[in-house]
């Protein structure tokens, strides 16, 4: 059954096959020619997944380490840093800025609440800060956070840089780097991109490259030093630390088949398929951790009916060939995330909201079988504007 599980989940998401295919080559010379016409494909597509005219890096690493990356080359010990948080992984964001010496002010909502612009704006005539972070789609609670108004909020009432996470968002919904103000945005492989984990990505714009120049300490990170991998993300022949091949092999091929689908055409699939799923959650009397209004396309979080064991329900699930994900923080035990992302299709949400109608019938739920998948299938036949 192993081969035949549908992976459901907030990332790894499932990979296409050409791009596991591509993976199986024969590592070649890092400092090759041939891999660095490889690496420069994807960097150039890259660069059109994040709608950016500038400098973006590929390393070797998590989009927690992307995350590490953004913060270590714009702070400086002293410096303040406005930290919004909507959930779990926001607070990443908090810890890395203390370990680097800045002082976090955390601007939090409560779980499954977006973070609102005038909350930014309020914050920012408030203090002086040398950055603002915020979490596109936050992956605990399936929120996302209104980036592009918040990003016009940062440039109109500070210098800050604006430091965006779309690890759970880049290339399943509309992320536009240099038209939305954004000065460093992060992500990762394993989600929306369909390439398995591996490799965090980074846009940096000249504005952050500029201030590099004139930092007064140095960057506290040798290994994720925009400044060091710089010469090589614009000339892949040479070096500084070897990359990971073999990942840039199915990086390439993942990105070749998301520019052909078309980003226009991936985020209306993305937006679709949610909004079927989300139908069908609906008709099943289940409630989103996420006000509806502020859903994201990529991810959501649902939580049990009353009586409903986390373990039991997830185990049950897997016997469907169905994997979903436990919730987090304060909300564990109390619902599951399902991620509807990457190369996700009609037929994955079909039999997904069918495992779940299954499952929670057989741990005694009162559930009318077939009612979330007629949901489902009502919206998606409905006309689209």
């Amino acid at each position: 059954m192993f081969e035949r599980e549908l992976l459901m989940i907030p990332g790894p998401t499932n990979v296409d096959p050409k791009v596991l295919r591509a993976m199986c080559r024969p590592p070649l010379s890092h400092t090759s020619q041939e891999f660095a016409g490889i690496f420069k494909e994807a960097l150039d597509n890259l660069k059109k997944v994040f709608m950016t005219e500038g400098d973006v890096f590929v390393v070797a690493g998590s989009g927690t380490l992307a995350l590490e990356m953004a913060i270590a080359n714009i702070v400086e010990p002293g410096d303040k840093v406005l930290n919004t948080v909507s959930g779990f992984f926001g607070r990443y964001f908090v810890e890395i800025c203390k370990v680097y010496g800045a002082k976090p002010r955390v601007l939090e909502v409560s779980w499954g609440k977006p973070v609102k612009p005038e909350m930014v704006k309020e914050a920012l005539q408030n203090d002086d800060y040398k950055a603002v972070t915020v979490t596109h789609v936050e992956t605990s609670t399936g929120v996302a956070n209104p980036i592009k108004d918040i990003g016009e909020i940062v440039k109109k009432n500070s210098d800050a840089f604006y430091v965006v996470d779309t690890v759970c968002s880049l290339g399943g919904m509309e992320v536009r780097v240099d038209d939305w103000g954004i000065d460093i945005c992060v992500s990762g492989s394993q989600k929306c991109l369909g390439v398995p984990p591996g490799l965090a990505l980074v846009a940096a714009n000249q504005r952050v490259l500029d201030y590099l120049e004139r930092r007064k300490t140095p960057v506290s990170s040798w290994y994720g030093s925009l400044k060091n991998w710089l010469p090589v993300m614009r000339d892949p022949t040479k070096y500084f630390a070897t990359p990971a091949v073999n990942m840039i092999y199915a990086l390439n091929e993942a990105l070749k088949l998301i520019i052909e689908e078309g980003l226009e055409n991936r985020f209306r699939r993305h937006h679709v398929l949610a909004e079927a799923f989300r139908a069908a959650i609906d008709a099943l009397n289940l409630k989103l951790v996420a006000e509806k209004e502020n859903t994201a396309d990529t991810v959501s979080a649902i939580y049990y009916p009353e009586n409903v064991d986390d373990a039991q329900f997830r185990s049950e699930m897997k016997q469907h060939g169905i994997i979903v994900a436990a919730t987090l923080g304060p909300l564990k035990g109390k619902g599951f995330r399902v991620g509807h992302m990457g190369n996700v299709n009609q037929n994955d949400i079909f039999s997904t909201i069918t495992a779940i109608e299954t499952t929670l019938k057989r741990l005694g739920c009162k559930v009318e079988a077939g009612r979330g998948v007629a949901a489902a299938e009502e919206k998606l036949l409905a006309p689209t504007r």
